[in-house]
């Protein structure tokens, strides 16, 4: 259990760029780091190439920002293993795959299809990417519609609207401060597995895909209160770990969205929000115990509980105890 006085045994962040004014050199290290294709450039005469990819990985969630200014580039790719979301942050150009055609300009964003092979035409173009493995979102798939966790499909390339595009790019963005934005070695096992699970849900909620159209399943049955109760002692116990929703259930015995409804039923809130209010709990007796005089601070102890975002620690707390985390470690 994570808290005053205990190691918490952090993740390592691997960070990495790559800067180059050659084509065939930035092509190389997206082939190797991304996707697989072939590429073709265009450059004007005395123009000055600048290319490069600047990363962060921290377990299975990974950010980057990948530049391809002063040329154009096609490529023919084949699907990428793991799930890349991009944002535009410069430049103009289309995806292509099968028989959608997405353009794309400076603040659009686009997910590259993990089960065709697509073009990418791009002119003058900076993207900001967030690579996560497909396994997490088919998991969070078949938590939340009942989908066999091989069963999710991605229908388009695009965001469904204006608001699923501005939710994406919100997120995205969000991940890459916290991970290209520190130069710190390693980071909460807690904050990756939320930052992972929060970049899963949001493509669920921003790409079209078969959770929004799957017929109606019906609900999976009543599970015993001592059921619900023992998930609970395993939540509590383990509040400390970056402790996923299928193993709360497979310890209780039990499916994962079978659960979901049952905690819905027993405490009014989801598996996920009782977790976080088990650590706002720890949070806050982290906070009454800290010496801030040794350096401990409230965004330390947020961390270590899975708040990447101050802020939101800050609203979740004034919200629970009715006083800004600030005061409780000052006192």
């Amino acid at each position: 259990m994570a808290g005053r006085g205990t190691v918490v045994r952090m993740t390592p962040v691997r960070r990495a760029e790559v800067v180059t004014g050659h084509m065939d050199v930035i092509a190389d290290v997206i082939n190797r780091q991304y996707v697989e294709h072939k590429a073709w450039f265009q450059c004007a005469a005395r123009t000055r190439v600048d290319a490069g990819v600047r990363s962060a990985v921290a377990g299975p969630t990974e950010a980057a920002v990948l530049q391809y200014k002063g040329f154009r580039y096609h490529g023919q790719a084949s699907p990428p293993e793991d799930f890349l979301g991009l944002v535009v942050l410069n430049g103009h150009g289309s995806f292509t795959r099968a028989r959608e055609r997405v353009h794309f300009t400076r603040g659009d964003a686009i997910l590259l299809p993990s089960d065709q092979r697509f073009d990418a035409d791009m002119d003058d173009c900076v993207f900001a990417l967030v690579r996560i493995p497909e396994r997490f979102v088919d998991l969070l798939a078949e938590e939340h519609a009942g989908l066999p966790a091989t069963g999710l499909r991605i229908e388009s390339i695009a965001p469904v609207s204006v608001s699923a595009r501005a939710l994406w790019s919100r997120t995205a963005m969000f991940i890459c401060r916290q991970l290209l934005g520190s130069s710190e070695a390693g980071i909460s096992p807690i904050v990756v597995q939320e930052m992972t699970r929060l970049a899963a849900a949001t493509i669920l909620e921003s790409f079209p895909n078969t959770t929004m159209t799957t017929d109606y399943v019906p609900d999976p049955g009543r599970v015993p209160s001592a059921t619900v109760r023992r998930a609970a002692g395993f939540i509590v116990a383990h509040a400390g770990q970056p402790v996923t929703i299928a193993e709360i259930a497979g310890r209780a015995g039990v499916t994962p969205r079978a659960l979901q409804y049952a905690f819905r039923r027993h405490y009014d809130m989801t598996i996920t929000g009782y977790l976080r209010q088990i650590r706002l709990e720890r949070a806050h007796r982290d906070l009454k115990a800290a010496d801030h005089t040794t350096g401990e601070t409230v965004a330390n102890i947020a961390r270590r509980w899975g708040w990447a975002n101050p802020a939101g620690f800050a609203s979740a707390y004034r919200k629970r105890y009715g006083v800004p985390p600030s005061n409780t470690l000052r006192t």
